[in-house]
């Protein structure tokens, strides 16, 4: 019996790029055939982000939510996730390009695992969302073990300032280190981290410095999360908020005025170099944060599934 191939476009671009690298930014490809998507499984969504072999994959469906205008899933390479950054930016972009939103639109709202997600065109290739209000949560006290998840020794963690989980919507755990030379030696311990966090909220390990590669960047960051089949990701923006935030709270720009934007560079240690601008709303008690970077167009093509 010979099976029938059905055809799914999507579109491929990069996230979070800076434009003195050709070649970077978070990769993702977006399934934005509403009618496509909706005659295949979860679980052969699943299987295409497993071939795709992105940090993520996203789906457009229908929205079941008042006010939002697409629902958009969002897969790793090993499971469903309730929301990421890099694709929520990605997608936002796409729904534009399709003209599945209107090309004048200053911004929409998508619906995703997390609830209703606003986001904004800043420009034609620039695109922000909003993130909730940081929550700052555990601080981890055992330094040897945390330096041994990542390959470095305890004297390479910073002394300064706290091992905390900072969410804005995803917790994350922030491990500020003291040299940018500490965050570039790092080699992150997948078994390790899941088993030394296994009792915590996440295993997502946020590693930063100050320290930074380009004068006009405030912080250098690396992220690793196992606990989602991503050793290391180029660009997060689920992260970007909470770093935003911890910088912020912990002061650790030192600047006199707070609430101006952080710019975050990560993902040079993986060869995808990448930029994102993270901006902490409220004045004494933060409401919100802002997460905004560019999104390039890569490639359009067609994916075949056997039906």
């Amino acid at each position: 019996m010979v099976k029938r191939l059905k055809e799914l476009p999507y579109i491929q671009t990069s996230v979070f790029v800076d434009d003195r690298h050709p070649f970077g930014g978070n990769q993702l490809a977006t399934f934005w055939d509403i009618p496509a998507n909706s005659q295949i499984s979860t679980d052969t969504m699943q299987g295409i982000a497993l071939e795709m072999n992105f940090s993520e994959t996203t789906f457009f469906e229908k929205p079941t939510l008042k006010d939002c205008s697409f629902k958009v899933r969002i897969f790793t390479p090993a499971q469903e996730i309730p929301f990421a950054g890099h694709p929520t930016l990605g997608s936002t972009f796409v729904l534009k390009y399709t003209g599945l939103v209107d090309s004048t639109a200053p911004q929409t709202n998508l619906e995703l695992g997390i609830g209703k997600i606003s986001v904004e065109y800043v420009s034609s290739d620039t695109i922000r969302m909003i993130q909730p209000a940081p929550q700052f949560l555990t601080e981890i006290q055992n330094r040897d073990a945390i330096a041994a998840t990542i390959g470095l020794p305890a004297s390479a963690l910073s002394t300064d300032y706290p091992m905390q989980y900072v969410a804005t919507g995803t917790p994350f755990l922030i491990v500020p280190l003291s040299s940018l030379e500490a965050v570039q030696k790092a080699q992150p311990d997948g078994p390790l981290i899941l088993k030394t966090l296994e009792d915590e909220s996440t295993a997502k390990i946020v590693i930063l410095s100050t320290d930074t590669v380009h004068s006009d960047s405030d912080v250098h960051v690396r992220m690793f999360a196992p606990d989602v089949g991503v050793l290391e990701d180029p660009a997060t923006g689920s992260a970007a908020g909470p770093i935003g935030a911890y910088v912020d709270h912990h002061d650790l720009l030192r600047r006199p005025s707070r609430g101006t934007p952080i710019i975050i560079e990560q993902g040079y240690e993986i060869r995808r170099p990448s930029q994102l601008i993270a901006e902490v709303v409220g004045e004494n008690v933060p409401t919100s944060v802002l997460v905004s970077g560019k999104v390039k167009l890569i490639a359009k093509g067609t994916f075949f599934v056997e039906v």
